[in-house]
């Protein structure tokens, strides 16, 4: 699997890299990691890439590196060095560094990654931006992936009795706390190596939404999953360009870029997250995995639980000028209106 997506992540980069300039005067090389295959990446990512350089009229190209350039953990900061040019990062799975962000991974947001991901640009541009925590990079758009669920080899998960013990791979510092506090054993593992942990019984499950389980052919090691409405989890990626190559593309270009990132950029990938989770949920169905669906009284064990965490986070919140619980209002009430927009045909 890994093999086939490296020979498609080099395929495209080629097709992309042997385009003619069409006088461009920038090139922005842009990191990213999974398979060119996954939805985040094919109709999300590398779509944004080619609207961009539609938008610049080719004065602006990017193009998608071959490999990964160094893991996921250190994108933020190989984006910071120029190392590359552009990419995506997770800013919560980097090391606690940031905490702002952490308003749209707590569990029960929502189950649509268009909702989520425009309501937590809205919310970046009005709130969380002018703390800084994200200064060092130019962060031009951002997604939320869809609800994450509870996969795993051992039981079915009906209650938070049934965490208790497992070894559960874990994608940022939100779920992990989480995890822990449910009695579940939590493991930072980057998504990267999510298939030689699983095969090797090194983990006995996963939290990711339904598109990672099609993506990486991961059911034939996790016969159970438990389907939690509005997610138990979510995560943030932000879109981002080095300041100095931001500072080297001319004004009109700067906001040709603005024009299909930002919120529009927002929704087209979280947008791409959604197509990936209904047909992931196929997947999973087809291939014969006991699919339970959380109770209202785990879910009451969960907010229980979640409870000091959120506070924990509020705290830190204040910490940086920012009324965490306000902040929290406003994007659930954006969330309440994207998805009644988008249940209303007001949206895609």
């Amino acid at each position: 699997m890994m093999r086939n997506a490296a020979f498609l992540a080099a395929a495209f980069a080629a097709a992309v890299t042997a385009a003619p300039d069409a006088g461009a005067q920038t090139v922005l090389r842009f990191g990213w990691w999974g398979s060119p295959e996954a939805h985040f990446n094919k109709i999300g990512a590398f779509r944004w890439g080619e609207q961009v350089e539609e938008a610049t009229e080719g004065r602006v190209r990017v193009e998608f590196l071959a490999s990964p350039p160094g893991s996921p953990v250190v994108f933020h900061d190989l984006i910071r060095d120029r190392v590359i040019d552009a990419g995506y990062y997770i800013p919560g799975i980097a090391q606690g560094r940031f905490i702002l962000h952490q308003v749209a991974e707590f569990p029960f947001l929502g189950d649509s990654a268009e909702a989520n991901s425009v309501a937590y640009w809205r919310i970046y541009k009005t709130y969380l931006e002018p703390a800084g925590e994200h200064s060092e990079v130019v962060v031009v758009t951002a997604s939320t992936h869809g609800p994450g669920m509870i996969h795993n080899a051992r039981r079915p998960v009906e209650s938070a009795a049934d965490l208790a013990g497992l070894k559960m791979r874990v994608p940022g510092a939100t779920i992990g706390r989480l995890a822990d506090s449910l009695g579940a054993t939590a493991m930072f593992v980057p998504f990267t190596e999510v298939t030689q942990v699983l095969s090797s019984g090194v983990v006995d499950g996963i939290f990711v939404p339904y598109n990672a389980i099609a993506d990486m052919s991961l059911a034939r090691y996790l016969p159970y999953t438990t389907e939690v409405p509005g997610g138990i989890y979510n995560l943030v990626f932000h879109f981002a360009i080095n300041r100095e190559a931001w500072n080297e593309i001319s004004e009109a270009d700067r906001a040709a870029i603005m024009a299909v990132s930002g919120e529009a950029g927002a929704r087209m990938i979280g947008h791409s997250w959604d197509v990936g989770d209904r047909e992931g949920r196929e997947y999973v169905l087809a291939q014969g995995v006991k699919i339970s669906r959380m109770s209202p009284q785990f879910r009451a064990e969960i907010e229980a639980a979640f409870a000091p965490i959120r506070a924990e986070w509020a705290a830190k919140a204040a910490g940086l000028g920012i009324d965490g619980e306000a902040v929290m209002a406003a994007f659930q009430a954006e969330v309440a209106k994207l998805n009644a927009e988008l249940e209303g045909g007001a949206a895609r």
